[in-house]
């Protein structure tokens, strides 16, 4: 299908993008072999560029133990953290907005539960 399609492109995009990367921390670590080049420039790892469950799965279970992968939180003048109006502060909204709801659900369950169990003791 052509989603399928759009989904190989981009994938195939990232895959490019971190070979990049790689080539360029080894070329930087063997330049530069001390150990803050080693942890500042880290490896990146499939599990680094998994999609949040956030955004495919609304209301899965334990959603409060999803942590964003390392380069997002690197700093610099074009860092994520600093783009106004979009990226990592959009996603950020955008998960609180869901927490917000879902703490919004869960009072009113409350509280619908409440009133069922005064409604079967009358």
């Amino acid at each position: 299908t052509r989603t399928k399609k759009e989904i190989q492109k981009v994938v195939a995009r990232v895959n490019k993008h971190v070979r990049c990367y790689q080539r360029a921390r080894q070329g930087i670590l063997r330049l530069e072999p001390d150990v803050d080049a080693a942890e500042k420039y880290q490896e990146i790892l499939p599990e680094d560029l998994a999609v949040s469950k956030e955004v495919t799965e609304e209301n899965r279970f334990g959603q409060g133990s999803s942590t964003l992968a390392w380069f997002w939180m690197m700093g610099g003048e074009h860092s994520q953290l600093n783009v106004q109006g979009g990226g990592l502060m959009e996603e950020c909204k955008i998960n609180w907005l869901k927490a917000r709801a879902r703490r919004d659900r869960w009072k009113e369950e409350v509280s619908l539960v409440r009133h069922e169990m005064l409604w079967t003791c009358l």
